[in-house]
């Protein structure tokens, strides 16, 4: 009866088509059982029916009712349905010209999407079932005959996990044009651990003997990539996702079958890839799921916290307190005028660190100031009215040594050296990298460490330069800290200088 039924699907009379497909769809209800050779020969009349399907209206209203037929159907003719279908699809696929090639990739995946929604309404029970029709449908073929229909498998290869997520989240998978009818979605049907690593598993079977390098980089990279993700599971709870537990038993499998013997060389290097990145995606995976405190073979992550619409506006379901919508109304409103104004990035940056470092020495300015003032009326009570004066600005002096002298020069410097408007500087950032190399002569200077006089106008005076470093301490940072050790103390010499005098000197290298 299937042969009439083929016959019939391919008549050229759209009126005998859509009879013929709905006596098909009664009769396959009513069926217990359902043969291989009679499911491929049903198909094949599917397959040519399809193609005088003309306009992308007709033809996605004829694919989805193609890949619909399975929810009549029981478990076992759905199965059987199902493999027909894409086997149908493999070896036909070379015949396919590249003006129909668009609307057969339309065919499939509607085809794949129904069969995955099927599964995802009963439990994902059956995944093991839809897994080994894959297996048999897509890549089942003999080794000399795996090149067959490689087009299609690529595009399974590429739609597999995107028609996966658009059953779990109740989601039609169709970008649809403006003016389309839009196709009903089912519910959301998250699909467990455990039913994926039965899907995925196929993949991996198949890279042990497809010879296409196109291919084998494909599965890698549009099945597989995704699936290591530490982040998909907090982006977005309702995505397929493996458990680390999961992915051990797939990077198990692949390592196994890249050592087995007689294998291609290019399968095997791509086994052993794709066995390191599972590897590590698992790592990742449960180290980023332990610090957010989470259990990473837990197969429900914590959905966001749901939101309604008041008066037009979302708001979380726990409800806001006025002063909080304030707030936000407050924040959109000044994005909106900082979107409407052209802002110059790096200037914006410029000023942010300069208004930044103006209040970080404005506080240590009050703070050196209030410590003075401490100090001074500590001194006060201790001295006498006619002494207290005096003794003020003597410990001001001494308590902020940095405000004059050549310390005070090499502020100024830095500060115009950076930004002439910005304030004078702290202290501690004399000592910075960033620090001009002439203000740390004004600096050393006044320490006492050298002896020469800098010009601020012009580089320093080295013709005294041998002199100051015999006259330079011992300990100090022209000292190498790599310099030889001697066993015995550096021999003392005397050293006349211009004024007469004899001192000591030492050999510092």
């Amino acid at each position: 009866m299937s042969s009439s039924f083929a016959k019939k699907l391919a008549d050229s009379d759209k009126r005998v088509r859509d009879k013929t497909f709905v006596n098909v769809s009664k009769w396959l209800a009513s069926r217990e059982t359902l043969t291989a050779i009679d499911g491929k020969k049903l198909w094949r009349g599917l397959f040519y029916s399809y193609w005088h399907a003309d306009g992308r209206a007709t033809q996605l209203e004829v694919a989805n009712k193609m890949g619909a037929l399975v929810h009549v159907l029981n478990r076992e003719v759905a199965m059987v349905y199902l493999e027909a279908g894409l086997w149908t699809m493999r070896t036909e696929w070379g015949g396919i010209d590249k003006h129909r090639m668009d609307k057969y990739c339309l065919l499939t995946r509607r085809v794949l999407h129904h069969g995955f929604r099927f599964a995802g309404e009963r439990g994902w029970d059956m995944a093991d079932d839809i897994g080994r029709a894959m297996a048999e449908a897509i890549f089942g073929a003999p080794k000399s005959a795996q090149l067959e229909g490689i087009g299609f498998k690529l595009h399974v290869a590429e739609v597999f996990l995107r028609e996966v997520e658009a059953v779990c989240k109740g989601e039609t998978g169709l970008a649809m044009d403006d003016g389309e009818e839009e196709i009903e979605a089912g519910a959301p049907t998250p699909i467990p651990s455990g039913a994926l690593a039965a899907l995925v598993v196929v993949f991996i079977n198949a890279m042990q003997k497809e010879e296409s390098n196109v291919l084998l980089k494909r599965i890698r990279t549009d099945v597989f990539e995704p699936l290591t993700d530490a982040s998909r599971a907090s982006e977005d709870p309702r995505a397929p996702r493996l458990t680390p537990s999961a992915l051990k038993k797939l990077y198990e499998r692949a390592i196994t079958l890249g050592a087995e013997h007689g294998v291609d060389d290019a399968c095997r290097e791509s086994l052993y890839e794709l066995h390191a990145m599972l590897k590590k995606g698992a790592s990742k995976i449960k180290k980023d799921a332990e610090a957010r405190g989470e259990d990473p073979e837990a197969e429900d992550v914590a959905s966001p916290p749901k939101k309604r619409k008041q008066n037009g506006v979302s708001q979380e379901s726990a409800g806001l307190v006025n002063g909080s919508t304030e707030k936000k109304k407050k924040k959109t409103k000044r994005k909106v005028d900082e979107v409407d104004e052209p802002v110059d990035e790096e200037a914006a940056k410029k000023e942010k660190k300069r208004r930044k470092r103006e209040r970080r020495l404005a506080k240590e300015l009050a703070a050196r100031e209030a410590e003075e003032e401490r100090s001074a009326k500590k001194k006060k009570k201790k001295k006498s009215s006619s002494k207290s004066s005096d003794d003020a600005a003597t410990a001001k002096s001494s308590d902020a040594p940095e405000r004059s002298g050549s310390k005070l020069v090499a502020m100024r410097a830095v500060v115009d050296r950076g930004n002439s408007a910005s304030p004078t500087p702290s202290l501690d950032s004399l000592d910075s990298p960033s620090m001009s190399p002439r203000s740390k002569r004004l600096m050393w200077n006044d320490e006492g460490i050298t002896y020469s006089s800098p010009d601020l106008r012009g580089p320093i005076n080295t013709k005294r330069g041998k002199q100051n470093l015999r006259l330079t301490p011992t300990k100090t940072i022209f000292r190498p800290i790599h310099g030889k050790t001697h066993s015995a103390p550096p021999k003392q010499t005397k050293t006349k200088l211009s004024n007469g005098v004899k001192r000591s000197a030492e050999a510092f290298f």
